[in-house]
């Protein structure tokens, strides 16, 4: 499988996951599964194994699961997950070092597809007991999350039914007061929709590319896509109700422009999740975003894992 077809096959399954859920929050939603090797996945691992019909959310390659006492049962199909592997190349000419990265992909299964020893049954039974602490130590109400944004943004509540922005020369947010919104939900939404855009001011993730940009072009609809992927996974710790946005028309939108642009809810779903977890204090602030250039092919965005995107 070329870089050209896992593109094509993780927009597909991204796709097929947001038109069942319906929603890009409940995507967020489902507790982060976890590897055989007990690392979590994230990004867009995590939006990939988001509609699985299992209640486990422990997964393992075919080896991984042998190595713990199990065995894939025969037919059952695998899902493809993906990570960056990195290297550092020398340019002989300049003798200048760059960081290279490599796209590369496993077939994994969910434990539900195997049948394990008691050996493994007991393992598998820890990481789920993981995968359920997680999700208790995730229980954070909106106010507590838009509070804790160490260094965050000004908010300005503004006593007019108008739009809500970020403006990161002011690094302010504008947002209509609570009683022009249908419901409390949507405030909150909006709100983390704007720290996700401001989660990318120089002084924080320095995610420059979505900074300065034209309404409609590229890099404004990638950072959109940044925000809201990163607005629905903060609604979803905080558990919002359901974004009534997400409508039929709203899916097909995001679908068509995720087809056209392959690589972006890859590029996106990394971004967003570092965004959510820098406002929610997990990651520290760094001064600029290394610029690399991706082994695979010029054309493909810059990520740059943390050991906890790699699934293995």
């Amino acid at each position: 499988m070329n870089n050209s077809q896992i593109y094509a096959a993780i927009t597909e399954k991204i796709i097929a996951n947001l038109e069942t859920a319906g929603s890009w929050m409940k995507l967020w939603q489902v507790p982060s599964p976890v590897s055989m090797n007990g690392h979590y996945y994230r990004g867009i691992n995590r939006l990939v194994l988001s509609s699985d019909p299992y209640k486990s959310r422990v997964y393992g390659t075919f080896q991984q699961i042998r190595a713990n006492g199990g065995q894939v049962r025969k037919g059952e199909k695998s899902t493809i997950v993906i990570f960056w592997k990195s290297s550092i190349e020398k340019d002989e000419t300049t003798s200048e070092t760059k960081k290279m990265f490599l796209l590369k992909f496993y077939h994994v299964f969910n434990s539900e597809q195997a049948d394990f020893d008691e050996q493994g049954i007991k393992k598998v039974a820890e990481l789920q007991n993981l995968v359920t602490e997680k999700v208790n130590s995730e229980h954070l109400e909106a106010e507590a999350i838009i509070e804790g944004f160490e260094n965050g943004p000004d908010i300005h509540y503004s006593d007019k039914d108008d739009r809500a922005y970020y403006s990161p020369v002011a690094d302010l947010i504008s947002v209509p007061d609570k009683k022009y919104f249908k419901n409390s939900s949507a405030f909150y939404r909006v709100i983390f929709h704007e720290y996700g855009h401001a989660s990318g001011h120089p002084k924080r993730l320095n995610r420059f590319d979505g900074m300065s940009n034209s309404f409609g072009d590229i890099p404004y609809s990638k950072e959109e896509l940044v925000a809201e992927l990163c607005s629905s996974f903060l609604a979803g710790i905080a558990h919002l109700d359901l974004d009534i946005r997400n409508s039929a028309a709203y899916i097909k939108g995001w679908a068509s422009a995720l087809r056209d642009n392959q690589k972006w809810v890859m590029w996106a779903a990394a971004r967003a999740e570092k965004a959510a977890d820098h406002i929610l204090g997990n990651v520290p602030a760094f001064a600029s975003e290394e610029k690399t250039t991706a082994e695979v092919t010029s054309e493909v965005p810059v990520l740059e894992p943390a050991m906890e995107d790699l699934p293995f």
